[in-house]
């Protein structure tokens, strides 16, 4: 069928934001007390998570309820070799304040404090320009920074009561450390000079995000912001809604067998169900219903495509010591198929090795965002699918390997005898 209703790819919003319900309402009630209150209500929020979970769509999502409420808003993208914190702002300030927006134009004063704005002749919003690094004082203190966020929010509601001044930054977790502390103390600043100001901040995150914040000298992380964790699977009721509803607006029903087929297959993994969805959709013969059977045929298609977009390049970059590492998850993780996660002590087994010989291969694979650590000591794919494709490919890799790596069959007879010694402590 044409006109597929489902949007696979990274930050593409889906037709139904399913499973996030709760957290827009508190968002929008938080919004709402800021706006009226400041700074004293605010919950700065990082949305925490794996690739793939919906971070950047929430963060989108948190960004549109603030504008319905009156709030302007900043939306900062963090990447490896672009501008920090500061000189996000100031872009943001050029193209305020070039549009005549009022709010800016008041604030140009507590603008310019942040010394990398040049007013020409004309005023602001007639000619503006940045200045060329070489010539910029000093960095910007954590003060100036919150001071001119404290005024220009005050401003923003000035306009619009109920308002205020929302600063979104995508990718925390790759912004340098000097930003992260800048951005840390500014927001403290904040709590503690202005607590009338309308100001809220919201960024998304890996699951790393506390270990960063932490590495680069923030003290408390969990004290300043809220740390939302998104979790890897969505309930069954949400990926169910998430698949049904955007098919029902256009007139098309699903078959239960169906969906059933399509919620096993993805591990209700969100980037993952729009995909297969949307693969499905294709597929089907149409033009009013989808079947078991239009799901088999897509489920091929989309199996496809995330092995060779997503798996090959990861298996592909991995390193000898990373493969050996993510083989041992996989063996561990098919052991015990009814939890979410496994241990670093299930793993250690496999390995026949201590944690910290492998921790430094753990940390690069988080830092990539293969696995991750939902809470200390535990480990989990990002990708669901990603542990049976280890186990069909890793004894290629190992035959090709320059170290010697444990064979499947070494890791699989340890992880049963665990088994077996578990069974029996709990029989006793």
């Amino acid at each position: 069928m044409r006109g597929s209703p489902y949007t696979p790819g990274a930050g593409h919003t889906p037709p139904v934001l399913a499973g996030r319900e709760y957290l827009e309402a508190e968002w929008r009630e938080m919004l709402s007390e800021v706006g009226g209150a400041g700074r004293k209500r605010a919950q700065d929020t990082i949305l925490r998570g794996p690739r793939g979970v919906g971070k950047t769509v929430l963060l989108s999502r948190f960004q549109q309820l603030a504008e319905e409420q009156g709030y302007d808003t900043i939306t900062l993208q963090a990447a490896a070799g672009v501008g920090g914190i500061v000189e996000g702002i100031v872009e943001r300030a050029e193209s305020r304040l070039r549009q005549q927006r009022p709010a800016w134009q008041r604030a140009k004063d507590a603008l310019q404090r942040l010394h990398a704005i040049n007013v020409t002749a004309a005023g602001f919003g007639a000619g503006v320009t940045i200045n060329p690094a070489d010539t910029r004082p000093n960095p910007v203190q954590p003060e100036t920074l919150a001071d001119t966020l404290a005024t220009l929010a005050q401003e923003i509601r000035s306009d619009a009561p109920g308002g205020g001044l929302l600063i979104t930054l995508d990718e925390l977790q790759v912004c340098r450390a000097t930003d992260l502390t800048l951005t840390a103390a500014a927001l403290q600043r904040l709590n503690v000079e202005h607590p009338e100001s309308p100001v809220v901040f919201a960024a998304s995150a890996l699951p790393n995000i506390e270990d960063v914040l932490r590495d680069a000298g923030v003290t408390h992380p969990d004290r300043l912001f809220l740390v939302q964790p998104l979790p890897v699977e969505l309930t069954r009721s949400a990926a169910h809604l998430a698949i049904v509803e955007p098919a029902r607006q256009k007139g098309v029903t699903w078959s239960e067998r169906g969906v059933d087929k399509l919620l096993d297959a993805t591990h209700r993994y969100p980037a993952h169900l729009q995909l297969f969805a949307d693969q499905t959709w294709k597929a089907a013969d149409g033009p009013h219903a989808i079947t078991a059977e239009d799901v088999e045929r897509g489920l091929d298609r989309a199996e496809a495509m995330v092995e060779t977009r997503t798996l090959d390049p990861r298996w592909m970059r991995a390193t000898d010591r990373h493969a050996q590492l993510l083989a041992a998850l996989a063996v561990a993780t098919t052991t015990s198929p009814d939890s979410d996660y496994v241990t670093t002590a299930q793993v250690s087994h496999l390995l026949d090795r201590a944690p910290a010989e492998w921790s430094v291969a753990r940390s690069e694979l988080i830092n990539e965002g293969d696995i991750y650590a939902p809470a200390r000591g535990k480990l989990a794919f990002t990708v669901p699918s990603y542990a049976p494709y280890i186990l069909r490919n890793y004894e290629a890799r190992r035959g090709q390997a320059r170290l010697e790596l444990t064979p499947l069959s070494v890791m699989s007879e340890r992880a049963l005898s665990q088994e077996r010694s578990h069974t029996r402590q709990l029989e006793r």
